[in-house]
């Protein structure tokens, strides 16, 4: 299951804790930009890769959901 913040939740947050969450928000867009990563569709966790030939296979390491892509060459 994702993380959601809601504005009422952010009202709450200390100056610290603010930047800890700005820098989640930052990795996790540098992440999705280079689009060597892809996320869980179902709970949105990062997927970890395994190259086997010219097939990707895609597993969340939360939810187990897998799924195979085919590398364009």
């Amino acid at each position: 299951m994702a993380i959601i913040f809601t504005d009422e939740d952010l009202m709450y947050l200390n100056k610290e804790q603010d930047m800890q969450l700005v820098s989640l928000k930052q990795t996790i867009d540098t992440l999705k930009v280079k689009s060597n990563t892809a996320f869980c569709k179902k709970c949105g966790h990062m997927m970890q890769y395994f190259s086997v030939g010219n097939a990707k296979l895609l597993q969340c390491v939360f939810c187990g959901n897998r799924v195979a892509q085919m590398i364009q060459l």
